[in-house]
């Protein structure tokens, strides 16, 4: 193409263009600018500077053949061989650039709205055929169910890819004690009792009992019974012997010993029902293709 330009001496000016005519059967394309072809039938060229800095714009029109990209936008700049020339593509509404996200990999996605060409990942099957990629990323032909779930990186060894771990915490250990406090030795209230009396109630008498013969000899102990009256063949003793106690109590203490002792403590369990970090909601998203 720039030996045809040239040709046509559109190096000569500042600005030059043409536009190409719709003969498909004569049409040329271009091929080799990495970024697609370009079908000439119908395309405007436009040729901007001269000699060694030239920019060569060529759009293409909205329908096209022999595999060239319509509706799109390629530019060609050189600038000598030291600046290395070359083409790229400009993307427009028209021709937006193709979806660069790999397949298979979950993507953030803030609305519950699925956009076209995507899929939310809620653990459901999906067609292998039909979108071969996605197979390739998960050949179980299941998409994950995300919901709930984080994304970690795979350690080093132990994990395989798509496992899942459940939550827990790191394995740690809790100590807890009283504060230990010597109470030393502490007196009970002083209180003056007194002197105290025993009660009298304890006086009594013993019965004795004898006999006498009226005649004869006769044998055992003696006592007299004057006392108990005339033909008396018993009597009491006397009760005299009446007493009671006093019983000096007065004021006094006692000491109890406490000393230095410790406590068991209970650490009761906290926390919510799994282990969690603060979060935003999103919904995983994956591309179908």
């Amino acid at each position: 193409m720039i030996n045809w330009l040239e040709s046509q001496g559109a190096f000569n000016h500042p600005y030059w263009m043409c536009k190409g005519s719709w003969s498909y059967a004569d049409n040329k394309t271009i091929t080799d600018t990495g970024c697609g072809n370009i079908c000439l039938a119908g395309a405007v060229v436009e040729v901007m500077g001269t000699g060694g800095a030239i920019t060569i714009r060529v759009t293409t029109p909205t329908t096209t053949s022999g595999g060239g990209v319509p509706s799109a936008q390629f530019t060609y700049i050189n600038h000598g061989d030291g600046y290395a020339p070359g083409w790229r593509r400009d993307y427009n509404t028209a021709n937006p650039p193709p979806d660069s996200h790999p397949v298979g990999a979950p993507i953030a996605w803030p609305s519950d709205v699925t956009p076209a060409g995507y899929a939310l990942m809620q653990g459901q099957s999906f067609d292998k055929s039909a979108y071969p990629l996605l197979a390739i990323a998960y050949p179980s032909g299941v998409i994950p169910d995300m919901r709930g779930w984080t994304i970690k990186g795979k350690p080093a060894s132990g994990r395989a890819v798509l496992s899942q771990e459940l939550d827990g915490n790191k394995s740690h250990s809790h100590s807890a004690r009283a504060q230990d406090t010597d109470l030393g030795t502490k007196t009970t209230s002083s209180f003056d009792y007194g002197n105290k009396t025993s009660d009298t109630t304890g006086g009594h008498v013993h019965n004795a009992y004898g006999h006498m013969d009226s005649s004869g000899s006769r044998t055992g102990t003696d006592f007299a019974l004057a006392d108990a009256g005339p033909g008396a063949t018993s009597r009491d003793t006397n009760s005299s012997g009446v007493h009671a106690h006093t019983t000096w109590i007065g004021p006094h203490e006692h000491t109890v010993y406490i000393g230095p002792h410790g406590h068991v403590v209970t650490v009761d369990a906290n926390g919510n029902a799994e282990t969690t970090v603060k979060n935003i909601a999103f919904n995983y998203i994956v591309r179908l293709a």
